[in-house]
């Protein structure tokens, strides 16, 4: 029983591993004059293709503290491992698109101080801000808001954030301040392990891809043991 406990503890763990990464928000924009560009990008670092018609992506908003509802569905179309698309207001359309990205139109009406929430076949996936919570004008940290600027996932943070958090520089830098003006990285995704230099990433992606696709064999191979002790 003991033995069976100690696999059956080793194959969750490793399940948990290979299930870090999912939808996530990449980067995220909210206007400092008027009332574009407001978006996010949504991120694929499953190591699978998404199909949007099977597992439906919705995107929820909680104005001031509301509790958060439909804003945005996706029920069409697939996306592929390491790719993003972009959501968001039409002026976001041309650089995504330029930087070979899918765009989907959404007139969002989303203020710094309203939550989102990515949920991918009916699971949260991750949450930008704090759901039920009004942090304000904005939840900011370190100089990086969720108001008026235009800012980017951290290097290195491949996982959502599913309950939320109040500080963004946390997990977000500050691309830009003047996002008017200024929609630099929309439709780029990010590069797993940071800064990496383009020849090294071209080797270095396919190994990741060849380590994640080893260890879930390796959990389904070990199933039928644990199963059966």
């Amino acid at each position: 029983m003991k033995q069976k406990l100690r696999l059956m503890t080793v194959m969750v763990m490793m399940l948990l591993f290979v299930s870090t990464q999912g939808q996530i928000i990449s980067q995220y924009v909210e206007t400092n004059s008027g009332t574009i560009p407001k978006g996010i990008e949504i991120w694929n670092n499953t190591g699978a293709t998404l199909d949007f018609a099977t597992n439906n992506l919705v995107i929820e908003k909680g104005t001031n503290g509301a509790a958060p509802g439909q804003d945005f569905l996706i029920d069409a179309g697939t996306l592929a491992d390491g790719e993003v698309i972009v959501i968001g207001t039409t002026d976001m359309q041309t650089i995504t698109e330029g930087n070979g990205a899918t765009y989907y139109e959404k007139a969002f009406s989303f203020n710094g101080d309203d939550a989102l929430v990515v949920k991918y076949g009916g699971t949260i996936t991750d949450v930008l801000g704090t759901p039920g919570s009004d942090p304000g004008a904005a939840w900011s940290g370190n100089g990086v808001s969720t108001a008026n600027q235009n800012i980017q996932l951290l290097n290195g943070i491949t996982s959502g954030d599913t309950d939320g958090w109040t500080d963004p520089s946390e997990r977000f830098e500050t691309v830009s301040i003047d996002p008017v003006n200024d929609l630099t990285g929309f439709g780029i995704a990010p590069i797993v392990g940071g800064n990496i230099p383009p020849s090294i990433t071209n080797i270095a992606q396919p190994h990741l891809q060849e380590s994640l696709q080893a260890q879930r064999f390796l959990f389904l191979l070990m199933l039928p043991t644990a199963m059966a002790l």
